[in-house]
């Protein structure tokens, strides 16, 4: 029987869910490959048959990817969709063959992960010291180097300020771990947790919560960095993710072992954390040619 493009698609969003790949997982691998149909459908009238699609028509695509400017993760990132695609179509015996499997995946971009230095991240806090929640958002960020869909996800019993311990629950890769809390973050997530007290909550199982005292979400929570991050004049390229970083290098700057660190982090292999070592020591380097050491 024959399957069509479009209703091959949406056939490969109910397997990824039925497979439990989160929510965020399942609209990136759609948002690319619907990218790549749309672009199809200005080229061909049989874009809808996947049995006439060839391998040219994925390299022009990534050809178009790069002539628009996309970065090469971005297109091997739409490459890997696209491949995953048509191998759930030759799993169903709705294309005979996967003619992405033979496409190179296009070269990444090195590039450092921005982190902030001393100076910047007390700045930032500064910035955020008259809004109590908002400060011990920024605190837990920087002293645990938690990610944001962990910060969301944290419930009032995964803090335990007497042990002076955070528990992320099911974080990446679905797995618990425990991360110690500075002094720094326990007083702000203290004063914080008095004052929350007064909201009239929906959920009380949540940490961070609006002014309604619902969770408080993703957008939000980016929302919130960006805003201090430019009232702090930090560099644009900040971001809630380079609070993470800022963490993991000045963890391996203050001397944290790093098999330590990727624990805390939760990172899967000991190379992604390493990339903090190689940062720490960029910064040392750029601090001693600007101080004539």
């Amino acid at each position: 029987m024959f399957t069509s493009t479009l209703e091959s698609l949406e056939l490969f969003e109910k397997s990824l869910r039925g497979s439990n790949y989160s929510e965020k997982t399942v609209r990136a691998y759609l948002a690319d490959i619907r990218q790549f149909i749309t672009w199809l459908k200005k080229g061909r009238v049989d874009y809808d048959n996947p049995r006439h699609l060839q391998r040219i028509d994925i390299v022009e695509f990534i050809n178009h990817l790069a002539s628009v400017k996309a970065t090469g993760v971005t297109r091997a990132r739409k490459l890997a969709a696209i491949r995953k695609f048509f191998a759930f179509m030759v799993e169903n015996n709705i294309v005979i063959s996967n003619p992405a499997n033979t496409i190179k995946n296009p070269t990444k971009e090195i590039k450092n992960p921005a982190f902030l230095q001393k100076n910047e991240y007390k700045a930032l806090l500064f910035e955020a010291s008259q809004n109590i929640r908002d400060f011990a958002i920024l605190q837990v960020f920087l002293q645990t180097g938690i990610r944001v869909g962990e910060l969301v996800n944290l419930k009032t019993e995964d803090i335990d300020l007497e042990n002076k311990n955070l528990v992320v629950r099911q974080g990446k890769g679905q797995k618990d771990r425990s991360i110690p809390l500075e002094l720094q973050v326990i007083q702000a997530l203290s004063k914080y947790l008095q004052s929350r007290g007064e909201v009239a909550l929906d959920s009380e199982e949540n940490l961070f919560v609006t002014r309604n005292g619902t969770g408080i979400k993703v957008r939000t929570i980016r929302k919130i960095v960006k805003k201090y991050i430019k009232r702090a004049g930090i560099n644009n390229r900040a971001s809630v993710h380079t609070l993470r970083h800022t963490f993991g290098t000045h963890k391996v700057d203050n001397g944290m072992p790093i098999a330590a660190l990727k624990e805390v982090l939760g990172h899967r292999q000991m190379q992604t954390t390493y990339k903090y070592v190689h940062l720490a020591q960029s910064s040392l380097r750029e601090h001693m040619e600007r101080t004539g050491l």
